[in-house]
């Protein structure tokens, strides 16, 4: 189950990645106030398969443990404090003048996670 989850991330990595060299930003148009819920959705939808794939490992898998916290706190923050939420993806988006920040820094952080959640098993001691 952790391999099948590291390759999630990766494969949305991959399709983040060809969506952007058709200049379609996947990051900024979640990012919209108006596609809430979606990004919500999203956000816990990680966070059951992460939770699933932590309870179901043996010894617990702390590595997954934390990449389940990091989407839900990203959920937390959106649902109980949106104005924060989205004043910080505009201060991201000031400090350059790249249009498609997001996309570059979740590309490379998903391929990472990825990997990371392949390879988690092996650093935390299971099989």
């Amino acid at each position: 189950m952790t391999i099948i989850l590291g390759y999630i991330y990766f494969s949305l990595a991959i399709l983040q990645l060809l969506l952007l060299t058709f200049n379609y930003s996947f990051s900024n148009w979640i990012a919209l106030p108006k596609n809430k819920n979606t990004y919500l959705q999203s956000e816990l939808f990680f966070v059951f398969i992460n939770g699933f794939v932590l309870l179901n490992s043996s010894p617990l898998n702390w590595i997954i443990g934390i990449v389940m916290l990091g989407h839900a706190y990203g959920a937390y923050t959106l649902l109980f404090n949106p104005k924060e939420f989205y004043s910080s993806l505009e201060e991201i988006k000031a400090m350059t003048s790249q249009d498609n920040i997001l996309d570059l820094i979740s590309i490379p952080t998903l391929a990472i996670i990825g990997f990371i959640v392949i390879y988690s098993s092996s650093l935390t001691g299971g099989i």
